[in-house]
């Protein structure tokens, strides 16, 4: 009942589905690796240690060491059960709803690279150490604001305003949600509100590069919406690799 009310299109065949099933299974090797954090304030808490070898995101190996492998590996990963948990819900909602109207081909370019131009964004900002897929995550939202920017001119007016603000509404939650906690912080269990931040950039310039709008032809303003979304994607991208490399 829950799946056919909050995704209805969401199918074990979906990337959605298998991501999150990747997801789980981690966080239960994390677990196993080197047992769990005690003592420990939060439920089911994987070692800091067991979090450093399978790849958090560690400023310092990044930039000095040029584990490059980083940007990406944290989507992996998960600092307690209570952040897989969320971190799984809103996947499963908000990704199979994304999956349906982008394709899964698409879906996991998106999902990927949000996660990498989050977590750049959040090394570049800040030196925490960090895990979780609510990079990825927060690109699925942003992609989400990206169909509609490409559709701007096909959505039904009233249509497109409520978008706008069922999107704004999430956004909103989720920063007051994060505000007390159950974060993607290694060590503080605050939020990564960089990594998030720099998801959900991603996703917006990612999508405007990728989706195609609805009818699958491009007129004079999706295409120019499509190339702008090309242009800024590459400069966000490179920009924030030159800025922590050399800056």
């Amino acid at each position: 009942m829950c799946r056919l009310t909050c995704c209805p299109s969401l199918t074990l065949q979906t990337f959605t589905a298998i991501i999150t099933i990747v997801h789980v299974a981690m966080f239960i090797i994390t677990l196993s690796w080197k047992g769990i954090m005690i003592p420990s304030t939060d439920f089911l808490t994987p070692n800091f240690e067991t979090l450093d070898v399978f790849g958090n995101r560690n400023t310092y190996l990044l930039r000095d060491k040029y584990q490059i492998w980083r940007f990406l590996t944290p989507v992996f990963l998960h600092a307690n059960f209570l952040h897989l948990f969320f971190n799984v819900i809103s996947q499963l909602m908000i990704g199979s709803q994304v999956e349906k109207v982008i394709g899964t081909g698409k879906m996991v370019i998106v999902y990927f690279m949000c996660a990498i131009g989050g977590n750049l964004f959040g090394a570049l900002t800040s030196d925490a150490l960090a895990v979780g897929a609510s990079t990825a995550i927060s690109g699925l939202l942003g992609c989400f604001i990206g169909f509609i920017i490409v559709n701007w001119h096909r959505i039904d007016p009233n249509t497109r305003c409520f978008m706008i603000c069922m999107v704004s509404f999430i956004i909103i939650i989720n920063i007051l949600f994060g505000a007390g906690g159950q974060g993607g912080s290694v060590r503080t269990n605050q939020v990564d509100t960089s990594g998030h931040l720099g998801g959900l950039i991603s996703g917006v310039l990612v999508g405007m590069a990728l989706i195609r709008p609805m009818g699958g032809v491009f007129g004079g303003f999706e295409t120019k919406v499509k190339n702008i979304g090309y242009i800024l994607s590459f400069a966000y991208f490179i920009g924030c690799a030159v800025l922590f490399y050399v800056a």
